[in-house]
Parts: C-alpha cells; sequence; structure tokens
C-alpha cells in the first residue's frame, strides 16, 4: 500500500473518531447530567427527611454501598445471605474462555487472582491464534457454501437472459441477507424471549458481539444465573459460543468475498486506464505528427506549400502543357481542384519564368492565348501530353491532390 493511501486511510480513520466522540459525548452527557442531579436531589432529601442521621454517617452508608457493589462486581450475589452461587460454574467458565480467544471480552466477569490474570495471559496468547484457524477454516467451508448457493442463483438469473452486473449483485445481495437473517435476525427473537430484553437491547447485544466489541453491558445468560441460579441451564452459553463462532465466520466469508469482488474490480478498472492512457499515447503522437505538416516556418507561406514545393523541382515545360491542358480539358480534375490548381500553376511558372529573366504572358483566365514564338503552345490537349509523355499519369494524380 502506499504512503500516501496509508495516509489517506489513516485521515479518514481520525475524521471517523472525531465524528464518534462529539455525536457520543452529544448523546451522553446530559442523561450523565440528569444523574448526577438526581443523586443530589436524592442525598439532600434523604438528610431532609431522617434528620436523626447526619451527613457523617450518609458518608458512612455510601461507602458500605460501595462494598456492595464492588463485591457484586466479583461475582458476589448481594440477594443471598447464607447461600453461596458463584460465577465461575462451568458454563459461565467455558463462555469466558471463549470470550478470550474470540477477543470479545464482555468483561462482565474477569480474574481476580494473580494465577487467575498470569493464566489468563498465557490462554490468550495461544487461543486468539488457534481460534484464528479455526475461525479460517469455518469461514472457508461457509464461502464454499455461500458461493455454491450464488453460482445457482447466477444460473438461474442467465437463464433468464439478465446482465451479468445485475445477476452479481443480486446474488450479493440475497446471500447477505440470508446471512442476516441466520445469524441476525433469528438470533434477535431469540435473545429477546429468553433474555427478557426489548427488541433495541437484544439487536445492540448482537451486533456488539458479532463485530468483537463487547461492551459487557448486556451478556447473554446473566439474567438466568441471577433469577435462577441453581436451575440456570448449562448448555444456553455454550450454544451463545457457538452461534458467535459462526456467525464471526460468515460474517469474514461474506468481507473476504467482497475484497475479492474489490480486488477484481481494480484490477478491471487498471486494466482499462491503461487502455485508455495508452489510447491517449497514440493518439497524441498522431497529433504530433500531424502537426509537422502545419507547424509555421520562419516567414508565413500560403496553404499551398507543399504543391509549391513539388512544381519547382518540375521541369517548366511540363508545368507549362499541363496549365494549358487544364485550360483545354476541365475534366481533367474535379471541379474543386482545377481552378485552385490552375491559378497556382500560373502564379509559378510566372515565378520561375521571372527568375530566368524570361518574361512570359501567361494566361490570366480560362481561355485567353499566349503569344507567338514562345515556348508556349495553346494546341497542347491530352493526347498529345500523354503521347510525348509530358504530363505521366503520377503527374496529373499529384497535381490533383
Amino acid at each position: 500500500m502506499r504512503c500516501s493511501t496509508l495516509l489517506c486511510i489513516l485521515t479518514g480513520v481520525l475524521l471517523y473518531l472525531v465524528l464518534g466522540a462529539v455525536v457520543f459525548r452529544a448523546l451522553e452527557v446530559p442523561r450523565e447530567e440528569g444523574k448526577h442531579m438526581h443523586l443530589q436531589d436524592t442525598r439532600r432529601d434523604f438528610l431532609l427527611n431522617f434528620t436523626c442521621v447526619s451527613p457523617e454517617n450518609l458518608q458512612v452508608l455510601i461507602e458500605v454501598q460501595q462494598i456492595v457493589t464492588r463485591a457484586v462486581g466479583e461475582g458476589v450475589d448481594p440477594s443471598s445471605n447464607i447461600t453461596f452461587v458463584s460465577q465461575w460454574d462451568l458454563a459461565s467458565a467455558f463462555f469466558f474462555s471463549g470470550t478470550i480467544i474470540t477477543t470479545i471480552g464482555f468483561g462482565n466477569i474477569s480474574p481476580k487472582t494473580e494465577g487467575g490474570k498470569l493464566f489468563c495471559i498465557f490462554y490468550a496468547l495461544v487461543g486468539i491464534p488457534m481460534f484464528g484457524i479455526l475461525l479460517a477454516g469455518v469461514g472457508d467451508h461457509l464461502g464454499t457454501g455461500l458461493r455454491k448457493a450464488v453460482a445457482k442463483i447466477e444460473t438461474l438469473f442467465r437463464k433468464w437472459r439478465v446482465s451479468p452486473t445485475i445477476v452479481r449483485v443480486i446474488s450479493a445481495v440475497l446471500s447477505i441477507l440470508l446471512g442476516c437473517l441466520l445469524f441476525v435476525a433469528v438470533p434477535i427473537l431469540v435473545f429477546q424471549e429468553v433474555e427478557k430484553w426489548t427488541l433495541l437491547e437484544s439487536a445492540y447485544f448482537v451486533v456488539i458481539t458479532l463485530t468483537t466489541v463487547g461492551f459487557g453491558d448486556y451478556v447473554a445468560g446473566i439474567e438466568q444465573l441471577i433469577n435462577h441460579p441453581q436451575g440456570s441451564d448449562h448448555w444456553y452459553k455454550p450454544l451463545v459460543w457457538f452461534w458467535i463462532l459462526l456467525g464471526l465466520a460468515y460474517f469474514a466469508s461474506i468481507l473476504t468475498m467482497i475484497g475479492n469482488w474489490l480486488r477484481v474490480l481494480s484490477k478491471k478498472t487498471r486494466a482499462e486506464m491503461e487502455e485508455l492512457r495508452a489510447h491517449a499515447t497514440d493518439w497524441t503522437q498522431n497529433i504530433q505528427n500531424m502537426s509537422v505538416d502545419f507547424r509555421i516556418p520562419g516567414k508565413i507561406d500560403d496553404p499551398f506549400k507543399r504543391r509549391r514545393d513539388f512544381y519547382a523541382n518540375v521541369p517548366i515545360t511540363f508545368l507549362r502543357s499541363y496549365c494549358s491542358l487544364l485550360d483545354q480539358d476541365r475534366n481533367a480534375l474535379p471541379l474543386s481542384q482545377h481552378e485552385g490548381s490552375r491559378l497556382l500553376l500560373i502564379q509559378i511558372v510566372q515565378e520561375r519564368a521571372t527568375k530566368n529573366h524570361v518574361v512570359r504572358n501567361l494566361p490570366q483566365q480560362h481561355g485567353t492565348h499566349v503569344e507567338e514564338g514562345l515556348l508556349w503552345s495553346e494546341t497542347v490537349t491530352l493526347e498529345s501530353c500523354q503521347q510525348f509523355k509530358r504530363v505521366p499519369n503520377w503527374l496529373l494524380y499529384i497535381f490533383g491532390m
């Protein structure tokens, strides 16, 4: 990748981050300010209603509440009195391990001991590449099935004589819609029913999970563990992890397919640009070659310069004979070229005669005769010119150009 392209992408990403920061700040700050004002109002109302509690005692109560909050964060159920319910049951631990190697990292539970943190480091270093290989293999198989489905769709549309470009677009859209239906739409409805979330919360969890963002504010299976600590389904979280695996593999194959199409399109565009550049080079060369005949010399010449230069090397007898032939037979040249060629010949003969100090009265118009005694014959005909070969056919052809 070129440095200029990399800088453009980096600039775009930074601008995208700035845009996200501005939008999230505008959306979340008002709610945060409202919560803060509500907390202050609650504290003031508590002190007014319970006058026996001093502000110092209230501060102690707040510290106790913070201790309870930290205990909840470490996995302790604050509603339980004697019965101990751990968040590190086998299903939850399996799900946590899955969030490590998938790099989602919900953060609802995390190791607190020194040994757990140390093991988590090495576990992630080994498990993430391993999961990457697994994801590539599953994505390859899903991509193969997807390509077969796309090929069948394209074959079906080609029977209807649809444009290949339209067929490719339709097949891509259908494959993406199929994946969204299986791995997005259906799980949204399932989580809405099982977790008792709203439709927006369920969709939020699905998208945040499959994009490996994983904020941890919504995690599948938490409500079941809190509400039914003894009767929770131990197969639920492993099934959620397998859904994550298939969803990530599918969308990875979709991104790979789109990348391949863009690569093919880029190669085609590059080939077309090279072809256009070659045509432009040929066109420029042709223009340069053509411009040689139209370049202005040291002094401005007339438009018949090429013909004049050729006439200068032809014997003057031939020129006179051909000029007389033009007077007698106007069909020797096309009508559009007859008068121009005749007048040009007369002018050239006059110039050459003057240069040789021989004054000759040449006809200025059609039908004018010349004086006797000059090397000019008004009885020259086409037959006589061809007989004495004073005006060869090649000369007639060139004079007519």
